[in-house]
């Protein structure tokens, strides 16, 4: 399957009667068909402006017959597709593992991606006691093939959006409800940072009963 493209608008208009007023023109159509974009849904997460090459540049820096690119990553369609694969690829006997795959947002847990803004990390795991035996084959099930579920969904969702998005896969502790980061534990950064980890008492994240298979998505 082709890798999907962030979706994209290109701005060029045709020569008005002076170079002057083609700028005009051209800044405005780029900046109303923008701002209705902005405020469609889904609405994009994000957006990067590429100004004749020049990334961030201001729409006013355009030459009269230059172009304005406005890139939309879809973080929703990402997450959306993700949650899909897995949910596809657990294996079902009660079907509590194939429902339990979770949202989080640096660390918390989230129905939606309401909460979520450029910058924030995006994880996705699964809480059940026996979701890390799934993951490395140590669980007996009816159906052979049903082991690396977040493992197989990371390769399926970097076939489709590798371009637009990075997908690590890892363990990581729920404690608490959070999902832990535990690049944040360590104690040569505890004192610099003001999230959940900093508050957590030293190796509680770090057993094998209370880490699961995670995915985390970055933005490219």
């Amino acid at each position: 399957m082709a890798r999907l493209q962030s979706i994209a608008e290109m701005f060029r208009v045709a020569l008005q009667g002076t170079l002057a007023e083609t700028h005009r023109v051209l800044v405005a159509t780029a900046k109303r068909e923008h701002a209705k974009i902005m405020t469609a849904d889904p609405v994009p997460s994000s957006f990067v402006r590429i100004v004749d090459g020049a990334m961030g540049a201001p729409e006013e820096s355009v030459k009269p017959t230059g172009v304005i690119v406005y890139r939309y990553p879809r973080v929703e369609q990402v997450v959306q597709f993700a949650m899909e694969t897995l949910f596809d690829l657990s294996p079902v006997l009660s079907g509590e593992y194939r429902n339990s795959h979770m949202l989080f947002i640096n660390g918390v847990p989230y129905p939606n991606l309401k909460g979520w803004r450029p910058g924030l990390e995006i994880s996705i795991t699964n809480p059940v006691p026996y979701a890390r035996k799934i993951e490395v084959g140590k669980m007996k099930m009816r159906v052979p093939g049903t082991d690396l579920v977040y493992q197989r969904a990371r390769r399926k969702i970097m076939a489709r959006y590798g371009n637009m998005v990075d997908v690590k896969f890892t363990y990581r502790a729920i404690v608490g409800g959070y999902n832990i980061n535990q690049e944040l534990t360590a104690t040569r950064r505890r004192a610099a940072t003001g999230n959940i980890e900093r508050r957590l008492r030293p190796g509680a994240h770090n057993r094998s009963d209370v880490r699961f298979p995670v995915l985390v998505i970055t933005e490219r």
